[in-house]
């Protein structure tokens, strides 16, 4: 594997060619949140950007904020559309998009001052494809930093490139994480930047299929593929604002049909980038998540309006259908926590109440230590 260390780049400092850069914004049900992220963004100290903002038929203010910001800065521009979902909003703002240069930012979270000048300035001494650098995770009062890798690099060895590919489908799979472990947000698309043409050239967007959960990694792991330099910084580009009632963690009555599309999508790119089956365990070590998410999110929800022994009948139909029988039963993946191998533990002998139980117990376990 090739690495070249930051210390170890020869290309020079200070030579950005100032060119454009696009910032693509979804915007939905977020009034309290989108003036703090448009601010972040105009305050950059790099200013030749573009500000696309993506109103998804917000039903609050949101738009008319968005509106707002816009009538007051000529480099932002509005969308207004149904709603389409956060896949759609993002393909409908780079669609607009002219900058060299592509960012995604959520529409609750916020940039450092200097991420866009950073990201564009290590963009230009590499001449990489993608850059990409650190993210504060922001729990109310209490910030996490998150940090990616032990060093930072700069590579253009295919087989480096392809493990980014696996901390993308799991976060085990990091092939030089920090001393803290494996962080939380690998395919994330809000702390990278990417050149436009790459986007065009290999018509990469957001899948609209798997309806915002998954997108965003399905999205990283296809700019991945289609790079040849990928950059990674040790520098805070990014705040991630964790909310509670946010996509991924409210009840989805068609859960099962999102991981459905999502493996669809997956077994896709796998067609298509690999050939020696390299991705096929972090691949495992994904379906499983989505397995432990589905009990929390749908099967022993408690908005789920079947009763527990019908949740149960269909849980234990669920794990002998493909990919989660293979996933379950597959050797050596490399899972994310003691929970995961639990619930495989008890799936490979099809014990879904033991599966059921550990899942209670664990709701107890975060109930008593958020008591605390």
């Amino acid at each position: 594997m090739s690495v070249v260390l930051a210390e170890e780049r020869k290309n020079g400092e200070g030579n950005s060619m100032n060119c454009k850069v696009s910032i693509v914004v979804p915007v939905y049900n977020v009034e309290k949140y989108i003036g703090e992220l448009i601010e972040s963004i105009q305050k950059q100290s790099y200013e030749n950007l573009e500000i696309i903002l993506v109103d998804d038929g917000s039903p609050d203010r949101s738009g008319e904020i968005c509106d707002q910001y816009a009538s007051k800065d000529d480099r932002i521009k509005v969308i207004h559309k149904k709603n389409g979902g956060v896949g759609a909003a993002r393909n409908d703002g780079l669609a607009l998009a002219t900058g060299e240069w592509i960012v995604f930012c959520d529409s609750d979270d916020w940039l450092e001052t200097d991420a866009i000048k950073q990201l564009v300035d290590e963009g230009d001494r590499t001449q990489a494809d993608v850059v990409f650098g650190d993210v504060n995770l922001v729990y109310g009062d209490r910030v996490e930093k998150a940090v990616f890798y032990r060093e930072p690099f700069v590579t253009s060895d295919r087989a480096v490139i392809d493990k980014l590919i696996e901390a993308d489908f799991c976060k085990t799979y990091c092939f030089d994480p920090p001393e803290g472990g494996p962080a939380f947000g690998y395919g994330g698309p809000w702390n990278k930047i990417v050149r436009r043409r790459l986007l065009e050239e290999n018509n990469i967007k957001f899948d609209v299929r798997v309806k915002g959960i998954f997108d965003d990694l399905l999205y990283t792991a296809y700019i991945f593929a289609a790079s040849k330099k990928v950059s990674y910084i040790h520098a805070v580009i990014y705040n991630y604002r964790q909310i509670m009632t946010s996509i991924t963690r409210t009840y989805k009555s068609n859960l099962l049909e999102i991981n459905n599309s999502i493996f669809q999508s997956w077994r896709e790119f796998l067609e298509k980038y690999d050939e020696s089956d390299s991705f096929l365990k972090p691949y495992y070590a994904n379906v499983v998540r989505r397995l432990t998410t589905l009990l929390g999110l749908y099967y022993f929800n408690k908005k789920n309006p079947m009763k527990l022994n019908d949740q149960l009948k269909e849980l234990k139909h669920l794990i002998q259908t493909e990919p989660y029988v293979s996933a379950i039963n597959a050797d050596s993946v490399k899972l994310n926590n003691r929970f995961d191998r639990l619930v495989v533990k008890a799936a490979r002998k099809k014990a879904v109440f033991q599966i059921y139980m550990f899942y209670i117990y664990t709701q107890i376990k975060r109930i008593i230590k958020g008591k605390r």
